[in-house]
């Protein structure tokens, strides 16, 4: 469980990182924006990997515990990180409503795995 958390914890840090450079990016101009350019390229690869990992995790601990969070966490994985490649390929023009709809599929993901460690235990009946 503390491995899941501590996942999703840095997926939603650099969610984080990932709204603050775009707010960076968007008050500079000129030549100096081009240093932008790298790393707002590797942190939403690196937000994918980071849920792709949680993901992963929280699936084979929930495979162990049985229940219908394997389901949720699949589909929360899948979505997190498949949907926003989708949508830049979609929404290419639009790169501010592409920013807000990928915001919300990267956070999905980790949000899940956290409410999946803190879920409660139902006692066994024997």
């Amino acid at each position: 469980m503390r491995a899941i958390r501590i996942s999703a914890t840095f997926a939603l840090g650099l969610v984080i990182v990932y709204n603050l450079l775009r707010l960076a990016a968007g008050q500079c101009s000129g030549s100096q924006c081009d240093a932008y350019i790298p790393i707002s390229l590797l942190v939403p690869i690196g937000i994918v990997v980071l849920i792709v990992v949680t993901g992963s995790l929280a699936i084979r601990d929930a495979r162990v515990n049985g229940g219908p969070w394997v389901a949720l966490l699949g589909a929360a994985t899948v979505l997190g990180a498949g949907a926003p490649v989708l949508a830049a390929v979609v929404l290419r023009d639009q790169p501010d409503i592409l920013f807000t709809v990928a915001t919300v599929l990267f956070v999905q993901a980790p949000l899940v795995a956290w409410a999946y460690t803190f879920r409660q235990r139902l006692p066994q009946v024997p």
